[in-house]
């Protein structure tokens, strides 16, 4: 069993920019990331999105910044101290409905503010030195996995790192409306039929494929598989063993991957759980 920091896993430093994609709760990975990386000594540690994100809930352990990206990151240089991790956003674009916390056991629905985000071009100015800059690159409606559009994921020139991102709760689950976003096109990528269930095969080559999960991701950039949810998962013997499917296709150099990793979140903070073999 792993004891790393999801930081230490993929090597995230000072002045790096992270970006995510996909589904399986990327917005509750960022936040808890952040977290991790604001208690490591990062400042600022920022949260932004190149589409649209949720409000954080509204606490002293987060802040929320809207405006454009000109004055923010002006803002950003001239306040101070830091004393928690912020989110910044274009600005407010109505309500949503939006799971729990992923650890609750039982998924219920409420409305949230749902944040626009800024234009690709526009996230490098609020990158700096002694922060890390995350970024939600793509949405996908609450569900663990999806495949990419003709216009996704929106990641920003000089990402990093890039988090391709799956719910391990869509592992048994039907290719459909109510599992995959965009299902036709996630049967194509992985030649499931539309109704069949998801297995770690289909998600290794939903990842290995040129248009999935790191669809349009720079060479220069990172690319780490992130399995997340393993609380949904029954043993680490199982774990294993899917770590090993996604990983004969997925992981470099036969695939895109770096490496891949097993996470959740909890109310205690974000775990990596396992790495691949």
């Amino acid at each position: 069993m792993s004891g790393e920091t999801l930081s230490g896993a993929i090597g995230l430093a000072p002045g790096l920019l992270v970006a995510a994609v996909g589904g399986g709760g990327k917005t509750s990975l960022l936040r808890a990331l952040g977290v991790e990386c604001f208690a490591a000594g990062a400042r600022p540690v920022i949260l932004t999105t190149t589409t649209h994100i949720f409000a954080p809930v509204p606490s002293g352990e987060t802040h929320l910044f809207l405006g454009e990206a000109g004055r923010l990151a002006a803002q950003i240089s001239s306040h101070g101290p830091w004393t928690a991790p912020i989110t910044l956003a274009r600005r407010r674009v109505g309500e949503a409905d939006a799971p729990d916390a992923p650890h609750e056991r039982k998924m219920k629905r409420h409305q949230r503010m749902k944040l626009k985000g800024f234009g690709s071009e526009e996230i490098e100015a609020l990158r700096r030195s002694e922060g890390v800059l995350l970024v939600e690159a793509d949405g996908s409606r609450g569900l663990p996995i999806k495949a990419p559009g003709p216009e996704e994921p929106v990641i920003p020139s000089g990402t990093d790192i890039v988090l391709g991102v799956v719910g391990l709760d869509a592992l048994g689950s039907p290719v459909d409306e109510d599992h995959v976003f965009r299902p036709g096109r996630f049967a194509e990528l992985t030649g499931l039929a539309t109704g069949a269930p998801i297995d770690a095969a289909a998600v290794a080559r939903l990842a290995a494929h040129p248009e999935g999960l790191f669809r349009g991701v720079s060479d220069c950039a990172r690319r780490y598989i992130v399995l997340n949810k393993c609380d949904k998962i029954g043993s680490m013997e199982k774990l294993e063993r899917i770590g090993y499917v996604i990983a004969e296709a997925a992981r470099s150099p036969a695939g895109p991957a770096d490496g891949i990793l097993f996470t959740e979140c909890l109310p205690t903070g974000l775990r990596v759980v396992s790495r691949a073999p």
